[in-house]
């Protein structure tokens, strides 16, 4: 089984993208981290869909608090605040997924919208950001040493024009 996620990024990510963890971008996560025999063109389908019906535009976030996240609670994060286009897309994506099938096991009902600090990056209390992407990542492709894959990058507020993976290579996904 393949794992993935669903992100809006900070900065706009193309497919095909690669990174390590070290270098993750900096972004929101929409969907917590899931598996799924689905094909990648299968869930880039299911997230566009989700994405168009949800209506949502580019989203503008103002940095809250900083808060401590992780089971042991030594993960640093900011929290960000939105007008609820975050929450609206989340449940539209989350419907899309579980319509294809997705078995959703790790859904938050405390979600917390966020952007987790990196070693040499991080947001700042009242920043402003433009959350304008939506973007699906593999996590941990097999036939790399990388841990992440973006397989589809949509505009929000465009979804009908989404760029989504080229064709799986057999064992890819």
């Amino acid at each position: 089984m393949a794992r993935f996620v669903v992100v809006l990024p900070l900065s706009p990510l193309s497919v095909g993208d690669e990174f390590t963890v070290a270098q993750w971008p900096l972004h929101v996560t929409l969907v917590e981290p899931f598996e799924t025999e689905l094909d990648a063109d299968a869930l880039c389908t299911a997230i566009a869909a989700g994405a168009e019906s949800s209506g949502v535009r580019p989203i503008t976030v103002t940095v809250g608090d900083d808060a401590m996240f992780g089971p042991r609670r030594d993960i640093l994060v900011s929290l960000v605040r939105d007008g609820g286009e975050i929450a609206t897309l989340r449940v539209e994506a989350i419907a899309a997924l579980r319509a294809e099938g997705v078995e959703l096991r790790r859904v938050r009902s405390d979600f917390r919208p966020h952007v987790t600090a990196k070693r040499h990056w991080r947001v700042h209390r009242g920043d402003r950001l433009e959350l304008g992407t939506l973007a699906l990542v593999r996590l941990r492709p097999p036939e790399t040493s990388h841990h992440g894959r973006i397989l589809g990058s949509w505009p929000l507020g465009e979804a009908g024009a989404a760029s989504k993976a080229e064709p799986a290579r057999p064992g890819q996904d």
